[in-house]
């Protein structure tokens, strides 16, 4: 639990920052974007909470000496498919010519959440970006948004 509430207040420390390097781009200044992501940002991982998710976590990441390590194949699955800041959950089903805008919501969303790990790793969430950008699956408008969110972040 300790863990889950460290990185719920990462991720809305790092929204707070967000909220101030990004003011004047779409998902701050429009009103329906705004609060929209801050209600996600309130909601932060809550899934890791439920059933499905919480028991596979704790035995996989702070299990005792009695239990053997958990698979979490499973929790993780639930995990990226219940939660879009996730970018699995979104990428394979729209892009960014779709009428929807959710896709630029759900970027900021994942991009406080990589900062909110870098809080905790002592890196950044473009770094973590770079790191993994062969396995991360976005489409090409949204690489950019997120590149104009690190630049502006990094300031």
């Amino acid at each position: 639990m300790d863990y889950i509430e460290e990185h719920v207040l990462n991720v809305q420390k790092a929204f707070g920052v967000m909220k101030e390097k990004c003011k004047d781009m779409r998902f701050i200044y429009d009103d329906l974007f705004y609060h929209t992501l801050n209600l996600d940002i309130e909601r932060h991982d809550l899934s890791k909470l439920s059933e499905n998710e919480f028991i596979q976590y704790r035995k996989a990441f702070y299990s005792t000496e009695f239990e053997p390590k958990y698979d979490m194949t499973e929790a993780w699955k639930h995990h990226k498919t219940h939660n879009s800041h996730h970018w699995e959950n979104w990428t394979l089903n729209t892009s960014c010519t779709i009428h929807s805008d959710d896709w630029e919501i759900d970027c900021a969303h994942m991009v406080c959440d990589w900062m909110a790990m870098g809080y905790k790793f002592g890196d950044t969430a473009q770094l973590y970006y770079e790191r993994n950008k062969e396995k991360i699956k976005l489409p090409e408008c949204a690489v950019t948004f997120i590149y104009e969110i690190f630049e502006r972040i990094a300031t």
